[in-house]
């Protein structure tokens, strides 16, 4: 498997946004945004304290990951990315893309040691089950009335 990343540039926000509803769909968000709405939220995001990386293989766009440093709340020393959004496309899935992404940027892009954070929709237990694969372990449950 051929997997490279590429850092997002602000020209990248409509590309991200069409994904960005993709993973919508895929994880059964409620999320109502169209698709001008998701371009100008991302072009926020790559303009503010968020970076992306568009995951590629032979020049096809895989996913990408949506991310944020952030310093740790209990260990104001130790620092965390907040990945928010992060997606394989669908063609992609159960073929090994989502695992190799993940480990690509934690040896490329994120520093060594870093704490990943992530959030999972209840309406996605596949996302739930593949990040479980991964080492993940939810931390709190996130409730709404």
């Amino acid at each position: 498997m051929n997997l490279t990343l590429r850092q997002a540039r602000l020209a990248d926000a409509p590309m991200l946004a069409i994904l960005n509803q993709e993973l919508i769909r895929a994880e059964q968000s409620v999320n109502p945004m169209n698709l001008a709405q998701l371009t100008e939220r991302m072009v926020r995001f790559l303009q503010e304290q968020w970076e992306a990386q568009i995951l590629l293989s032979q020049g096809e766009i895989v996913g990408y990951a949506l991310y944020q440093y952030r310093s740790n709340e209990v260990n104001p020393g130790k620092l965390q990315v907040y990945v928010r959004q992060y997606m394989i496309r669908d063609a992609y899935r159960r073929r090994g893309y989502g695992r190799a992404g993940i480990r690509l940027l934690q040896s490329n892009v994120f520093p060594e040691s870093t704490e990943l954070i992530i959030d999972v929709l209840e309406s996605n237990p596949e996302g739930r089950q593949f990040w479980a694969s991964m080492g993940f372990a939810a931390y709190c449950t996130t409730m709404k009335l």
